[in-house]
């Protein structure tokens, strides 16, 4: 079997020199995977596939947060909420909600950063509101409001909460594996790879 292609959907400004390999290796031995990034870039996708190859269950915070009718969670009982369920001990997260990055980040062990363009966003989110209608979703309640604010919020991410979500990931979680994906392509092939490290098949 020829080598694997060396990738590296790797932050280096915080993995130092950890590698392609090293950086599946420590995914694969993750209890605890956080999986933030804009709405519509693919994060639920990303974590339904990692739930099946790692058996890890899955917390989707859209579907803690927002109650029937898509009315919002206080945020008082809000952060105890997250914190109650960052104390479980196998889990993969996803949603980025800025408001508790501080209590998720130190209790991942592997945060996977999804970076994708404004229009691929937008676009997901249209063709995700087309895919569900008002029917349930795997990952929120149904019939999602689509409003100016929402557009908005996911517009102006790359400027307003990505540099949010560096910040973060640099105060509580210096010492983390963090990787970032740039696109489908690079999610496919972390899920594609990951999938052939837990097989055993790497070499």
């Amino acid at each position: 079997m020829a080598p694997a292609k060396q990738r590296a959907p790797v932050d280096e400004r915080r993995s130092g020199q950890m590698t392609h390999g090293t950086a599946l290796d420590a995914l694969a031995s993750s209890n605890r995977i956080l999986v933030v990034g804009p709405s519509g870039s693919g994060k639920t996708y990303l974590s339904l596939r990692l739930g099946r190859i790692l058996g890890h269950r899955l917390i989707h915070l859209d579907a803690r947060f927002w109650r029937s009718g898509w009315v919002s969670t206080p945020q008082a009982e809000w952060r105890r909420t997250v914190e109650s369920l960052t104390r479980q001990e196998r889990w993969i997260m996803d949603g980025t909600y800025e408001s508790t990055l501080d209590l998720r980040i130190p209790a991942a062990e592997t945060i996977i950063v999804i970076e994708r363009s404004r229009w691929i966003c937008l676009w997901g989110v249209i063709r995700r509101a087309m895919m569900y209608g008002r029917g349930p979703r795997p990952d929120a309640p149904p019939k999602q409001p689509i409003d100016l604010s929402y557009l908005r919020y996911i517009w102006h991410y790359p400027a307003r909460t990505r540099p949010l979500v560096d910040e973060l990931i640099e105060k509580h979680g210096s010492d983390k594996c963090v990787l970032v994906l740039h696109g489908a392509r690079e999610i496919e092939e972390l899920i594609s790879d990951l999938e052939v490290r837990t097989r055993g098949g790497a070499g």
